[in-house]
């Protein structure tokens, strides 16, 4: 209704000039979003406004016409807070890019902000003041590329406006963009720009990579490209070292002549980003050469197939971010924001390097051994920290504010205990201990001297006894008009304590306790009684009855009402007296930006490492310090003692069987895992990923015991599902996919697959699947877990070395109703199953018999191959995987002794032979294979004979 009240006074005229501009303003780009600024309301209009409407309302009937020279427009009004909830939704999930509208002077319209998911900068403070980022970042990427000969030369250019990074790249890449897709991952961009895009195949791919990674793609015009000027836009930008603040940093950008394809992205990314505009970046900005071998890749369908994050559009909600449905949220016990934005980089980049690795897992060894230590920090010093890279962002671009100094100083009083609390218990933890103290005591007692000045700047200039009060002001002594400022409003205050007892003694009532002053934001200070009380006030025309509550009634009279006028006239008056002051304050705290986005990032680190160890002792079997080899070693293997899945076992009504997994190279490195549906195949095989990237984020692993080599890509083919906007088919979805990680995939890789195959025919189906997993067993080498329902795959660890069948159990039986149960075991054993539960469970969800009945009959019509299953007794019986490889052998002997016979029948001349010569050669011709004990040919004879008899 206000927003209807609100637009009744647009007045004619306004509508008229406005439909006129937006008119002219249209764009043909859809996912950009215009809202206009109309002071008291905001308002958005044609697409833009059905979109406001479904997604804010939920009805078409939030849409009204606005209407000027015969026009028409779709309009829809929005209160502040629908808009700023619209607009976080628009920029963090839906990926829309915000233009908001106002008038300027000339009363003419002009875009105020802009905003893109990878560009929060402009309306961060309008839009995100009380909503946690931790997971979201104003990070970009600009990428170009050329076809040399079917070899890719990607060059990559990257700015984080939040940490003030910049960083470049070139490599050759597959003709799927493997590689940059592991770049989007790792560097948690949330929009990529590209030159102008054309109809080539190449293109189209790039367009796929991007869309697939959930980021916004954005194609600019090749001019803005250009790399004229960038020289001099990076000597403006990068921090220089001190003492060369004046000097010319050739040497520091010699890269822009060996790299001028990655030069010329971030030239696009500084045009893009307006940063030639924004003066409090210059000279804070480092550059750097980015890597993509320094870390694990991971692809996008690994990323979700592992369900390492929460879904998106949680954003806003703390308890997504500790919710136990993602690893982030399973890991997240962090304290400080600073913290949950280091663990989401820490597992989109595991590491490769074993040391790193070694030595995060040694902190998490300390913080698990030391219970005491661990929550200590957590629970008393960590959740008192602030959120140190934020307020370096504010004091760079001087927007702080005195309560910004003084939380960044109350942070800065709290370390020395936190260092306290390491020296205490590294004491009884020996070689760990030392690392502690290496890491992060002796580095935060370095920056704590840094601080001296500014601590000792803060103690002087703050008036502590107001902080008291919540209001954040400068000592009154610091300044002669400050003082006499303040000496008025104590003044102001003392009579406000005599109108409070003169009003207690009028109303009989005790001051302080009964009646007491209180400050309000609507009415400035007033009294307050409870509503036991107000029968006291009725009638008293000497007081001036304001509101009443459940809990109070707040009234005032003529002298508090003056007596309350004046002290804010007084605090008005002391504000812009000690603004000037605040803003030297302001400047001189902005000289500790680098210090303080140091001691930020070894926060993070603590606070990060302190979680893992939280996370290890939670979970319902603590986990395990992983043993690793670096890669290439010659321990080469994969071996994870009862393993579980972390997300799941935590579930409520969960009861987690764990399972061994075992991976080696050349003689173990290709595991076959059938079984029936729903029992824990894809658990299991996921289960590993997460294992293994826990392990190289230097985290403990739900396992008993775990050993493995370390791997530089865990790549995931996992579950079906098509794009029918970009015509891509279920199967085609799962082809480019596969053919991804063909291309991508090393030896020293983990890939899991689940369900290759499944998309098309059974025949083409399972010859790509058999195709595929040979060339990864035998070709490429690869780790690789491969859960199917093809049983014809089992037949592929006869062929390779390397391969190997693994089956889940299940228990099947007849229920009292006649109709079959079926129990999941969910235990992994060797072995092939190669027998299908489908018409099991078709039976167990209560299936018309008829239908049963027949899908059993074509069933056996169907199946051409020997089935057998695993014996449940393995102790003394051949293993299942044994037993399986025997029975396949009878199956192939006997179509050999089949074939003999009919070579040998087809040999003779039964023409030349009278009827009993030929009874006695086709007897002979036949002994061989009825003295034959093989099974499967005795088997075969009953069916023959069955069917002559019938």
């Amino acid at each position: 209704m206000a927003n209807l009240q609100a637009k009744q006074n647009w007045a004619i005229e306004n509508v008229k000039s406005f439909v006129k501009f937006y008119q002219s303003q249209e764009t043909n780009v859809s996912t950009t979003f215009r809202v206009f600024d109309h002071g008291d309301f905001y308002s958005t209009h044609g697409k833009n406004a059905i979109l406001a409407a479904k997604h804010v309302f939920n009805t078409p009937t939030a849409i009204c016409h606005i209407k000027a020279q015969g026009t028409e427009i779709e309009t829809v009004y929005l209160g502040k807070l629908n808009f700023e909830s619209l607009a976080r939704d628009l920029l963090l999930v839906l990926q829309y890019r915000l233009q908001i509208y106002a008038l300027g002077q000339n009363n003419e319209w002009s875009i105020a902000y802009k905003a893109s998911p990878g560009n929060l900068i402009e309306v961060e403070e309008l839009l995100f003041t009380n909503v946690d980022l931790s997971n979201n970042s104003s990070a970009m990427l600009s990428v170009r590329y050329h076809n040399n000969g079917g070899q890719i030369l990607v060059n990559l250019g990257y700015v984080d406006t939040t940490l003030c990074e910049m960083k470049y790249a070139q490599f050759n890449d597959n003709s799927h963009f493997s590689a940059l897709e592991s770049a989007i991952i790792q560097l948690g961009a949330k929009e990529c720009i590209t030159p102008k895009l054309d109809s080539s195949a190449e293109s189209t791919k790039l367009m796929d990579v991007v869309k697939r990674s959930n980021i916004l793609l954005t194609e600019q015009p090749r001019d803005r490209f250009s790399t004229k000027n960038f020289p001099q836009d990076l000597q403006r930008l990068v921090k220089k070292p001190k003492g060369q603040e004046d000097q010319i940093l050739s040497s520091a950008h010699t890269w822009t002549g060996d790299y001028p394809e990655a030069a010329s992205c971030l030239a696009s990314l500084v045009h893009y980003l307006d940063m030639m505009n924004k003066e409090d970046g210059f000279g804070q900005y480092v550059v750097n050469k980015y890597d993509l071998a320094h870390f694990v890749r991971l692809g996008s369908t690994a990323l979700h197939a592992l369900n390492l994050f929460p879904e998106p559009g949680s954003y806003s909600t703390a308890q997504s971010n500790r919710s136990v449905n993602s690893l982030f949220g399973l890991l997240n016990h962090c304290q400080t924001l600073q913290g949950q934005r280091m663990l989401s980089r820490w597992i989109k980049q595991p590491l490769i390097d074993i040391n790193h690795i070694e030595e995060r897992l040694t902190a998490v060894e300390a913080f698990t051994e030391c219970a005491e230590m661990r929550m200590t920090l957590s629970d008393q010093h960590l959740k008192k920290l602030p959120d140190f890279d934020k307020f370096s962002k504010k004091f760079l671009r001087k927007k702080a504010s005195l309560q910004d100094c003084y939380r960044v100083y109350q942070g800065l009083k709290v370390l020395p205990f936190v260092c306290e609390c390491i020296e205490e218990h590294s004491l009884s933890l020996d070689q760990n201990g030392n690392l502690l103290k290496e890491v992060f005591m002796t580095p935060i007692h370095e920056l704590l001297i840094d601080f001296r000045k500014y601590t000792d700047m803060i103690d002087t200039t703050l008036d502590f006894d107001m902080i008291e009060k919540h209001e954040f002001m400068v000592k009154p002594d610091f300044d002669p008009e400050l003082q006499r400022l303040r000496d008025k409003m104590d003044a102001v205050e003392s009579s406000m304590a005599s109108a409070l007892t003169k009003a207690a003694s009028e109303l009989d009532l005790d001051a302080g306790k009964t009646i007491k002053l209180e400050s309000t934001s609507q009415f400035g200070h007033v009294f307050r009684i409870t509503c036991k009380e107000e029968k006291k006030l009725r009638n008293n025309k000497k007081f001036t009855h304001l509101d009443t509550s459940k809990a109070a009634v707040r009234f005032t009279n003529n002298r508090l009402r003056g007596l309350s006028e004046d002290l804010q006239d007084h605090k008005r008056a002391y504000q812009l007296q000690q603004d000037a002051v605040v803003k030297e304050i302001v400047a001189i705290a902005a000289g500790y930006v680098e210090p303080m986005q140091v001691l930020g990032d070894l926060i993070a680190k603590l606070d990060v490492l302190v979680s893992f160890a939280q996370a290890s002792v939670m979970a319902p079997m603590p986990y395990v310090r992983p043993k690793l080899h670096a890669m290439g070693s010659s321990n080469n293997r994969l071996k994870l003692v009862q393993s579980r899945h972390p997300c799941i076992e935590r579930q409520d009504s969960v009861s987690f069987i764990p399972n061994d997994a075992l991976l080696e190279s050349n003689d173990h490195n290709f595991i076959i895992v059938t079984g029936p549906n729903m029992g824990g195949k894809s658990t299991f095989i996921r289960q590993v990923g997460v294992v293994v990237l826990m392990a190289q984020i230097g985290c403990f692993v739900p396992c008993d015991e775990a050993e493995l080599c370390l791997f530089d890509a865990i790549l995931a083919r996992i579950g079906a599902g098509d794009c029918q906007v970009q015509g891509v088919s279920t199967f085609m979805a799962e082809m480019l996919e596969t053919a991804s990680i063909l291309r991508s995939a090393t030896d020293n890789s983990l890939l899991i697959i689940d369900e290759l195959g499944r998309g098309t025919s059974t025949y083409d189906g399972f010859g790509l699947a058999w195709a595929i997993s040979h060339n990864i067993a035998v070709d490429m080498k690869s780790s690789c877990l491969f859960a199917t329902h093809f049983h014809e795959m089992t037949s592929l660890a006869d062929e390779v070395q390397s391969a190997v069948n693994y089956h889940v159990t299940a228990m099947t039986g007849t229920g009292e109703n006649g109709r079959s149960n079926l129990t999941m075991l969910y235990q992994v054993k060797r072995g092939s199953c190669d027998r299908s539960f489908g018409i099991h469970v078709a039976e167990c969800v209560g299936f018309p018999r008829c239908v049963i009945d027949a899908a059993k009959q074509k069933a056996d019509e169907l199946e051409q191959y020997f089935v057998t299953m695993a014996p449940e007794d393995e102790g003394d019986a051949l293993s299942a995987e044994e037993e399986s490889r025997k029975k396949r052998k009878l199956k192939q002997e006997g179509d050999e002794m089949i074939d003999e016979f009919l070579n040998a029948v087809q040999a003779v001349d039964w023409q030349a032979l009278d009827e009993s010569e030929a009874k006695l050669r086709m007897k002979a011709l036949k002994s061989p294979i009825l003295a034959s004990d093989n099974s499967y040919l005795k088997k075969l004879i009953e069916k023959i004979e069955s069917g002559d008899s019938e």
